[in-house]
């Protein structure tokens, strides 16, 4: 009675069949062994790939066998064979083998084997250390089941580890035959077992944790690509995320380590923190940045944090990372598109369209003793994104130029259009109405005064207008009317530059705005600030028209820019 038992994550063919030869015998269609290593524990390490071609190279693997935890179940493991390819496409093999003495019980048999795979793809021990105790997981939780509780993971609804594990409340849990058309790799529960095991006694070379860097990251060191592996520990701790971790399973950890003889504590399962998802800004027209954060677990937080996200939709669940936050660090992360301003004065920039739809978000939270918990998933549905208020504008035409910079600020409430619901994007723009918007945008505190002249000056905005240097507060008093005039693009700019120098940014030394018609601007520093930050600029016969008149569609353009600058 054998059973080959295959592991694979996700993305590789499934492959399982019976032994008719229970002995540990290599592949004949290998030839002769290249090299071999044999462990003091009586595990022979046996090799046919030239990347594993010396004993220094075996004992290598040898001594990451023993890393994972093991007890009395070691001795009936003898070869482990590295082969060169794949040619079934599966990363590993277990050989199991056991008989049923007289009075009904399994009797595991020694001789044991794994087979590793793909030798030639790996050139250090630690890039299939997970693979190595996910197939030693098979044998330790197959040996403790037989010779403890006398069952086979054919007898799963029977065993304690189905009740502990609470197996029996999922309807897809099962022990597959090679001819059941209905094998689920992700549902067999030889393989949630192997699976547990990992994450429970693997070595920390199994569990080694991938530094994932979020958007925001990525776009500020000039990462355009994002690659991750389907092995990797902290972004899929176990093929099957519809189940709980291992960890966050009460009683497992002992009761596995009770099988085997041993005694310890029970892992710490945290209090787990709340995600809050929220969209951030918009960085191009229709790409947005959306930002999440969590509580630390503790003041003195010695939590690793791996952000993941995944389809709600994907039947076959496959994490995407987004950050993995190290012990100390702020519990924040950034998803979606991102842009950043470079001291050369060029841009990153990276635009992110897969989040369509419903999402699920969760951390896996990795403790200092390398077991991982999980938050609850938190769905988030990008649909509402896209209901955008301008649709209310009934004068804006949907192939209009400046439509996404006026969508944006309206839904932002920076700027709202006509009780009739027009916008009039052509329309000009006063001085009071862009002072207005400027402060909304940067979340400026105003003081109302009750005796104030009209809306502008109530509502506290000709004050924080002063405080801001966006107006001379003495001139503006003796000639009030004026702020009610169009405002023109020399005055915008120059408002735009005084933000700017108020949010702490300034341009680069020896640096000045190139205009034919330079000569005729009154505020060249503030003008040159907004210029050097792409937040205005000029036409392309190369002036830059300062007394022209600016229309609400450009002011809004203008304000648009100025939000990647705001926090």
């Amino acid at each position: 009675m054998k059973k080959l038992f295959s592991g694979v994550f996700f993305f590789i063919f499934f492959f399982l069949l019976f032994s008719s030869n229970g002995l540990a015998k290599a592949r004949e269609e290998y030839g002769l062994p290249l090299a071999s290593y044999k462990g003091e524990k009586g595990v022979t390490i046996v090799s046919f790939s030239y990347n594993w071609a010396s004993q220094e190279k075996l004992k290598e693997v040898y001594d990451e066998l023993l890393k994972n935890f093991h007890g009395e179940e070691i001795k009936y493991l003898t070869y482990i064979y590295i082969y060169p390819d794949s040619p079934e496409g599966v990363l590993a093999c277990y050989y199991e083998d056991y008989d049923i003495n007289s009075e009904g019980e399994y009797v595991y048999k020694p001789g044991r084997y794994i087979e590793i795979f793909n030798g030639d793809q790996y050139t250090d021990v630690s890039q299939f250390a997970r693979v190595l105790a996910h197939e030693y997981g098979h044998h330790f939780t197959l040996y403790y089941l037989m010779t403890k509780e006398n069952k086979h993971f054919n007898q799963w609804k029977e065993t304690n580890y189905a009740k502990i594990r609470g197996l029996e409340k999922y309807k897809e849990v099962g022990y597959f035959s090679v001819q059941d058309n209905r094998y689920s790799y992700q549902w067999d529960v030889a393989e949630i077992a192997a699976n547990d095991y990992v994450q429970l006694f693997g070595s920390p070379n199994a569990k080694k944790s991938t530094d994932y860097k979020d958007v925001q990251e990525r776009v500020e060191q000039n990462i355009k690509a994002s690659y991750y592996s389907t092995d990797s520990f902290n972004l899929s701790p176990q093929e099957n995320l519809s189940i709980p971790l291992a960890a966050d399973v009460p009683g497992l950890y002992l009761y596995w380590l009770g099988l085997a003889g041993y005694t310890s504590m029970e892992p710490d399962i945290p209090v787990k923190p709340q995600i809050s998802i929220k969209k951030h800004k918009e960085i191009m027209s229709g790409y947005f940045q959306y930002e999440v954060t969590w509580n630390p677990i503790s003041k003195y937080d010695e939590y690793e944090y791996t952000l993941v996200a995944y389809p709600a939709a994907d039947y076959i669940i496959f994490p995407r990372p987004i950050k993995t936050v190290s012990p100390g660090e702020s519990t924040k992360a950034y998803f979606g598109s991102a842009m950043h301003q470079n001291e050369n004065g060029t841009v990153n920039l990276i635009l992110d369209d897969q989040y369509e739809g419903e999402f699920y978000f969760r951390l896996f939270i990795k403790d200092k003793r390398g077991f991982i918990f999980s938050t609850e998933p938190v769905k988030y549905d990008f649909n509402k994104d896209k209901v955008k208020s301008i649709y209310r504008m009934t004068d804006i035409p949907p192939n209009h130029w400046a439509i996404h910079y006026i969508e944006t600020i309206i839904d932002k409430k920076i700027a709202e259009g006509y009780e009739d619901g027009t916008f009039r994007p052509e329309g000009e723009i006063t001085k009071v109405e862009f002072m207005a918007m400027l402060m909304r945008a940067i979340h400026y505190e105003r003081m109302p005064e009750e005796d104030g002249r009209d809306w502008f000056e109530k509502e506290g905005y000709l004050e924080a207008a002063r405080q801001l240097n966006l107006v001379n507060i003495s001139d503006c008093r003796a000639n009030y009317n004026q702020l009610n005039d169009p405002i023109t693009r020399e005055e915008m700019a120059f408002m735009a530059g005084q933000v700017l120098k108020y949010l702490g940014y300034r341009y680069e030394k020896g640096y000045q705005a190139e205009f034919k018609d330079i000569g005729q601007v009154k505020y060249k520093d503030e003008i040159s600030l907004a210029v050097y930050y792409y937040i205005i600029n000029g036409y392309p016969d190369g002036s830059f028209k300062p007394e022209r008149h600016v229309t609400r569609a450009e002011a809004s353009k203008v304000i648009y820019k100025l939000l990647d600058f705001v926090d």
